[in-house]
C-alpha cells in the first residue's frame, strides 16, 4: 500500500527551516504542487496544531503531520522531508528531522499505509538509514524495503 502512497516526486531532502510552521509549509507542498491536496490543507495542519498542539510528533525525530480530510485532501498521498538540521514544534519536545506528510481522503483507506509507517519507525536503524540518505530516490529505497519483506 505504501508503495502506491509515496511518490519519488514528493520526497525531499532540505538543510533547515526557521520554525514548525515552515516545516509544515515545506512538507505540505509536494503534494499541493501535483494536485493531492489543495493549499489550504497548510493552514488546516497549522490551525490544528495551535489548537490541539503538535499531536503529530510521535517520536524524537519523527513527526506525522496531517489533517482531516475535509481541510483540503483530495486523494491520498504520502509526502517525505528530511531535514539536516532538526526542528522542534514546542520548546520541550523532541527534536524532529523526519515528517511524513500523511494526506488521507477518509478514516479507513489509509490505514494499510500507516501500518507500514508503523513498522518503519519503530526501526531505529531504518529510521537512521532515512535520516543519512543523500537523495530522495535512496529516501524511496528505504522506504520500500521495508513493505517488500512484510
Amino acid at each position: 500500500m505504501i508503495e502506491t502512497m509515496l511518490k519519488i516526486e514528493n520526497i525531499q531532502i532540505l538543510e533547515s527551516v526557521k520554525d514548525w510552521k515552515e516545516a509544515i509549509h515545506v512538507s505540505v507542498m509536494p503534494l499541493v504542487a501535483s494536485g493531492y491536496v489543495e493549499e489550504r490543507y497548510i493552514q488546516g495542519i497549522i490551525d490544528n496544531t495551535v489548537h490541539y498542539g503538535s499531536y503529530y510528533v510521535l517520536a524524537p525525530e519523527i513527526a506525522l503531520p496531517h489533517a482531516r480530510p475535509e481541510q483540503g485532501v483530495i486523494s491520498k498521498q504520502l509526502a517525505i522531508t528530511v531535514l539536516r538540521n532538526p526542528i522542534r514544534f514546542t520548546s520541550d519536545g523532541y527534536d524532529v528531522r523526519l515528517l511524513i506528510t500523511l494526506a488521507a481522503e477518509d478514516g479507513a483507506s489509509h490505514l494499510e499505509a500507516l501500518k507500514a509507517i508503523a513498522e518503519i519507525i519503530s526501526d531505529e536503524q531504518k529510521v537512521q538509514s532515512i535520516l543519512k540518505a543523500k537523495t530522495s530516490e535512496e529516501v524511496l529505497t528505504r522506504f520500500l524495503e521495508k513493505t517488500e519483506r512484510e
